[in-house]
């Protein structure tokens, strides 16, 4: 099925693994147990969800069209960039992944704490869990300078493919650095309700620097195809930057759901 079959493949394990999280929702083995007894739509309810979880869809859709336009400028500069960036790409999602998990559980416990009047216990979880993930992408971070090449090689050994990913790579430590501060802060924010924040945080930095530059970048400059990835870090930074003062100021505090 060649290609194909790996779509197939990721459609099948995420149909289980739905059916596996309502079978545990429905049989009651987590603490929450769900059941149809007197089930009945809730348009108060329903408008509430709706209203919390759009920005945070719309959020994510601009991030995911974003990273097809900025393929789109790398492009011109031939397969072996197109193909370092798409491996970038899955690097950060690595990296990602263990920050979106702790912005989880941080905004859960802060919501928990804001929902408790305790909104001091609330920021607290979020510096912590921004510090601890910090912490983690640091460590990282150095391992990703000095053998950058030995993990490009692990996919793929093509001499000209290392040299641009790993350069990449190199690039994306900046960006690794604040992770903590814009994912953690961000899923802590969106675990609170204040999902706004997040979607217009991301669209002015995506749409005002990161396209910009992306795309400026390579053309006035002699970076080439790393004035892209220059583009994206300095949105995140920002990003970090905005976050970390929205965060400090405490507006988030007074949010009711």
């Amino acid at each position: 099925m060649g290609v194909s079959g790996a779509a197939l493949t990721g459609i099948i394990s995420q149909g289980l693994g739905g059916i596996v999280l309502l079978w545990i929702l429905f049989t009651g083995h987590t603490r929450l147990k769900v059941t149809m007894k007197g089930f009945r739509f809730d348009p108060e309810v329903i408008w509430r969800i709706i209203k919390i979880g759009i920005p945070s869809s719309v959020t994510a859709m601009q991030r995911n069209f974003t990273n097809f336009l900025l393929v789109w400028f790398v492009v011109p500069f031939g397969t072996y960039a197109v193909a370092a960036q798409s491996l970038a790409d899955r690097m950060d999602v690595f990296v990602n992944m263990p920050a979106f998990g702790v912005g989880l559980a941080s905004g859960i416990l802060a919501g928990q704490n804001l929902g408790a009047n305790l909104p001091n216990r609330a920021e607290k979880t979020g510096w912590i869990a921004a510090g601890w993930f910090t912490c983690f992408t640091f460590t990282g971070s150095v391992i990703i300078w000095f053998w950058a090449e030995t993990i490009v090689c692990i996919f793929n050994s093509e001499p000209d493919l290392v040299i641009i990913t790993s350069n990449f790579l190199r690039i994306n430590i900046v960006s690794y650095l604040v992770f903590g501060l814009v994912i953690v802060l961000m899923s802590c924010l969106n675990g609170m309700g204040d999902t706004y924040v997040p979607m217009w945080t991301t669209f002015l930095t995506m749409w005002l620097v990161q396209v910009p530059l992306a795309y400026i970048l390579p053309k006035v400059t002699n970076l080439g195809v790393y004035g892209v990835r220059w583009g994206i870090v300095t949105a995140i930074v920002l990003r970090a930057l905005v976050y970390t003062i929205y965060f400090k100021l405490g507006r988030w505090k007074r949010k009711q759901v």
